[in-house]
């Protein structure tokens, strides 16, 4: 059926087309190459399609490995600096001196380097190195940096924080502009974000303080919920303002500073979790309830007549923008993570082939670039960003990857290659282009994930010659990739893997017993594909966690 599509899309189809794609001249850390049709490749062995994008995910979490100690807090830079200039930009970056006066804003980091180090590449690399970084960023704010137990919003994440500071609560210096939240100020949005960081990573380390975390955040928000939805009355034009969660309330006493954020998904993200592994952490039947409950708020809206997916009012989720009550400003971000889920979870909404590229077209409209396959963070900080173009090529490339739309191949390559240039071959990644500064949310907890995403969704794009694990359904415990052989065990028993593979496999074990070779992609067992090197390789499994392929 062909869908016909609402004039603004229909424009934002057309822009995304006629878009030149070619770099403006502006400042890169690298040398644009460019093909036959004077397109923009990755910089990195621009002659192998993709090579690149597992390239700077590399480079990018190796550099995190090195970051100094902040001399003032005698923490990690990336634990109380949102921004910093490098070793290439500032004499001072290796004595940890290199942060601006800017405020930080730890949960969004914090719940970055859960999903781009600890679930997505280490996965990949098999590098257990990115689990300390972790687990120290989430110990510090598990210890000075959440509200009080006997708060309104109690046991909360802060958002923002000011630099330098070892404790963290709200971010104070810029209250007179309405910026950073202010003190004993959080953002409920980002308490979704890293509440599923947290339950994340304890399905990787299986520490318990960390599901108790998650807890603590879904309880919050469930608590806090408010049932906004419109009424359904054909004729209805009085709709409630305002979304589930207010963007910013003080955590202390309720005030609510900016009402409305179009963020739901975190929290949606963080509920489904909890209610899928009720079982394994025993739930208690009144949280499971409560939790559905404020889910179920939250879905309903996000779809409602005064919800942001009628609406595309999809505003409020940057710390450091100033309070916005009449939403003037737009963001891309929640639209394309919206996308996302969408995409992985398609039996929420059945017209998801409408609804994602309808999201899809509309970023690329309103966030393009003139001259670059480059995407713009937000209208009010209206500049190219390579995370922001990055995580725009993985929900193409997701999309094709669910319907086998090429053009969609092609925008996520084009976006993909482009977003390698902001990365320096030592690791530090620009903010974009003629933006030499790095901020640890853009650059590492967001950057890395969606090349390991894009990879995952395009297989062919991941190095060849290599074994690779690209994606699971399941949380990665362990992973060791060996020339012949690769041992892994998930949080789940059953799942669905996908590798690039140097050679075909030999032979698959699950927890021991022999997974056959499969003709049914849906079925248990696997499939292979065969590449012009090596190729990729699909498991299916139902009764085990425990996985043992010999090539």
């Amino acid at each position: 059926m062909k869908v016909k599509l609402p004039l603004p899309l229909l424009l934002a189809v057309q822009l995304v087309v006629s878009l030149p794609a070619q770099a403006q001249r502006v400042q890169l850390p690298h040398e644009i190459v460019r093909d036959s049709d004077n397109k923009v490749l990755a910089w990195y062995k621009p002659e192998i399609p993709g090579a690149a994008y597992a390239k700077v995910a590399g480079l990018a979490a190796g550099f995190l490995k090195s970051v100094p100690v902040e001399p003032q807090s005698g923490l990690k830079l990336y634990m109380v600096h949102a921004d910093f200039r490098g070793p290439n930009q500032d004499p001072g970056y290796s004595q940890g001196t290199s942060g601006t006066n800017w405020m930080a804003n730890p949960a969004c980091v914090f719940a970055g380097f859960v999903q781009s180090l600890a679930v997505d590449y280490r996965a990949f690399s098999g590098d257990d190195a990115c689990l300390d970084i972790v687990r120290e960023c989430l110990d510090q704010m598990l210890e000075r940096g959440t509200t009080p137990a006997d708060w309104l919003w109690p046991n909360c994440p802060y958002a923002s924080a000011d630099p330098r500071n070892r404790i963290y609560q709200g971010a104070t210096k810029w209250e007179d502009e309405g910026r950073g939240d202010g003190l004993h100020c959080i953002e409920p949005d980002k308490v979704g974000e890293l509440g599923i960081g947290y339950l994340k990573f304890y399905e990787i380390v299986g520490d318990g303080k960390y599901c108790r975390a998650a807890i603590d955040c879904a309880d919050a928000l469930a608590q806090n919920v408010r049932d906004l939805a419109a009424d359904t009355n054909r004729f209805a034009q009085d709709f409630p303002g305002g979304s589930p969660w207010p963007f910013r309330v003080n955590a202390r006493t309720g005030e609510v500073i900016d009402d409305y954020t179009s963020n739901v998904v975190e929290a949606v993200r963080l509920f489904d979790e909890l209610l899928r592994i009720s079982d394994v952490i025993d739930l208690d039947s009144a949280r499971a309830d409560a939790f559905t409950r404020a889910r179920k708020i939250a879905w309903d809206w996000l779809f409602a007549k005064n919800g942001p997916m009628k609406t595309y009012v999809w505003n409020g989720y940057f710390e450091d923008i100033p309070s916005d009550p009449a939403c003037q400003n737009r963001v891309q971000i929640t639209p394309l993570e919206t996308a996302r889920y969408i995409l992985k979870h398609p039996e929420y909404d059945p017209e998801w082939k409408t609804s994602v590229p309808a999201l899809l077209y509309w970023v690329a409209g309103a966030f393009a670039t003139d001259g670059m396959d480059a995407i713009k963070e937000q209208t009010w900080c209206y500049a190219p960003m390579g995370s922001h173009t990055a995580r725009y090529a993985s929900v193409c490339a997701l999309y094709y990857e669910k319907t086998g739309e090429e053009r969609f191949k092609e925008e996520a390559f084009r976006f993909f290659n482009f977003a390698t240039y902001m990365c320096e071959p030592n690791g530090y990644v620009w903010v974009g282009p003629g933006w030499p500064t790095a901020w640890f949310s853009d650059g590492y907890g967001d950057y890395i994930r969606h090349f390991i995403e894009g990879l995952g969704a395009v297989p062919e794009w991941a190095p060849a010659g290599e074994n690779h694990l690209l994606r699971s359904s399941s949380v990665v415990q362990k992973i060791s990739c060996g020339p012949d052989s690769i041992y892994y065990k998930t949080f789940d028993n059953r799942a669905t893997d996908v590798f690039r593979l140097g050679g075909r496999p030999r032979e698959i074990t699950v927890n021991g017993s022999v997974l056959n070779e499969s003709t049914n992609p849906a079925g248990q067992g696997w499939t292979w594909e065969e590449l012009d090197q090596g190729g990729v390789l699909r498991i299916m499994r139902e009764n085990g966690s425990e996985v043992k392929i010999s090539i």
